[in-house]
């Protein structure tokens, strides 16, 4: 079993998730997120745009989490974000960017993914 990836989430998608998901729904879907393996990402494929390249999206009924596996953005998307959690000695992890019900899932602006700050507990 390999080991699982450390989350890390942003201030939007804290939001997000706390506005848009219910409680007992909330700590299966962090339950489920916390559980994914570097052998994990195979099973999530880059977005396709410009825009959401360096983005992965993982599926939990409705809803889309948008996320971003550091070591990969690192090495091919770097230029494109402006990401102020990306910290060349700490790039295996997950950070979690953004959450919204799939009728709206993909519906973002350059601002809307080019900034973005962590969230801190």
């Amino acid at each position: 079993m390999t080991e699982r990836l450390p989350i890390r989430r942003t201030r939007g998608f804290q939001r997000d998730l706390q506005t848009l998901i219910p409680k007992k729904n909330r700590e299966n879907l962090i339950f489920d997120l916390e559980r994914i393996s570097k052998n994990d990402l195979r099973r999530y494929a880059n977005l396709k745009g410009k825009l959401l390249e360096p983005f992965k999206s993982y599926h939990k009924g409705n809803f889309r989490i948008l996320f971003v596996y550091c070591s990969q953005c690192f090495q091919d998307f770097n230029h494109r974000l402006n990401c102020n959690g990306c910290d060349e000695n700490d790039l295996e992890r997950i950070i979690l960017i953004d959450i919204n019900h799939r009728s709206n899932a993909y519906k973002y602006n350059k601002s809307d993914l080019s900034n973005f700050t962590l969230y801190e507990p």
